[in-house]
């Protein structure tokens, strides 16, 4: 059987890195998998190498066409509601009259809002014809995507709730990411600590990951708990890795609390696992509010895989975790709640120990590549056998 995701970005972010591991492990059962990304394919092996096709939007239509003269059972995955991914998806299911499905693994629909500063609800009574110039050309149309997400045979999400999105109660399974467990691991030699200017005595925080608009304030919240932790004496360090795309009035904020943080910009992925063993601890800052409770970070299997403490919101993926036990959960997820979980962490180190073997020991338990593989693989085959809802449109 055939599948051909259709991923909105480059192969090597955060879901291209999700992608490429589903890819892989479904051909390791016996699928033939396409992905067509964003930009040169070559970057997939910034992840690895990867065993299944890899080709660029460019490239898509020529592909289909050469699918089409070589006809099988095939699935398409529009890897979430997006435009572009849209366009493309229903133009290649149109030529191949296959079925598709649609990964979900954030709020679109609040992206779309942060991104405009106007609501869902405004932008859809513009006519068709303004929503088309008025909407970000990365995320979803206020009016299609909904028409997107009615056609397919199925949804997968990346946590339960996004499932309120399936408005058109369409067939659905959860579909979470795995983590490299090689890879990814507590005795890991770390990147020296001394060529990033942090002292053996610092209690170093680590985060990796785009800071754009979405997350910015939350962000803050992070930055924020390191400068009170510092004025109260505390020897605490962030070691920001990644891209800063500002909006708004934080990036003064930002100015303001970032100088003792080490900020070191984009990192190759491989050398990741490196700097998130120099970690103490580290910290997915946010409340489990509309943006966190549907989205499950990349970042959080990497840090739970690494066997150091991890604070996160009880949302998502902290669902499954115990507070105290494999994880400290933020129920409010503001700078102080922060401090104060930190804190527990400085004042004992025992304790601190038993919840990176806790964060371990779960991801080894539940976030499998092959497991969640093996699970997406079933869904695909119900979703093709189930074929296109009746009166949708290719």
């Amino acid at each position: 059987m055939r599948a051909l995701f259709v991923y909105f970005g480059p192969f090597d972010v955060n879901s291209g890195i999700q992608a490429y591991h589903f890819g892989n492990e479904l051909t390791d059962l016996g699928w033939e998998v396409i992905v067509a990304g964003k930009g040169d394919p070559a970057r997939a092996k910034a992840v690895g190498e990867p065993r299944f096709e890899c080709i660029s939007h460019d490239d898509l239509s020529a592909r289909v066409e050469a699918m089409r003269r070589d006809p099988q059972e095939t699935i398409a995955i529009g890897w979430t509601p997006r435009e572009p991914v849209r366009q493309m998806t229903m133009e290649a299911v149109r030529r191949l009259d296959c079925p598709y499905v649609i990964h979900l693994e954030d709020n679109e629909e609040l992206l779309i809002e942060s991104a405009t500063g106007r609501s869902l609800a405004e932008l859809q009574r513009l006519p068709l014809r303004q929503q088309d110039s008025v909407a970000p050309p990365d995320l979803i149309h206020p009016t299609r995507h909904r028409e997107f997400l009615d056609g397919a045979a199925g949804i997968s999400v990346i946590t339960e709730e996004l499932n309120e999105f399936n408005r058109a109660g369409r067939p659905h399974a959860v579909v979470r990411p795995g983590i490299d467990l090689e890879r990814f691991r507590p005795d890991l030699e770390p990147h020296p600590r001394a060529d990033i200017g942090l002292a053996e005595e610092d209690f170093a925080l680590v985060y990796h990951g785009t800071m754009h608009y979405a997350n910015q304030h939350e962000m803050l919240s992070l930055y924020l708990a390191v400068k009170l932790l510092q004025r109260r004496g505390r020897r605490v360090r962030l070691v920001r890795i990644g891209h800063s795309e500002f909006g708004g009035p934080d990036p003064r904020a930002f100015r303001a609390l970032g100088d003792g943080v080490i900020e070191l910009g984009p990192i190759p992925w491989r050398e990741i696992p490196a700097y998130l063993g120099v970690a103490d601890a580290c910290v997915q800052p946010g409340p489990p509010d509309d943006f966190n409770r549907y989205r499950l970070p990349s970042k959080l299997p990497e840090f739970l895989a690494m066997g150091r403490p991890v604070i996160l919101p009880h949302c998502n993926i902290g669902n499954d975790l115990t507070h105290g036990e494999n994880a400290l959960l933020l129920e409010q997820g503001n700078a102080m709640e922060i401090v104060v979980r930190i804190e527990e962490l400085l004042a004992d180190r025992e304790p601190a120990a038993r919840l990176g073997a806790g964060a371990r020991r779960f991801a080894e338990t539940q976030l499998s590549w092959r497991r969640n593989a093996e699970g997406l693989a079933e869904f695909l085959r119900r979703s093709a056998a189930a074929g296109r809802p009746v009166g949708s449109a290719a």
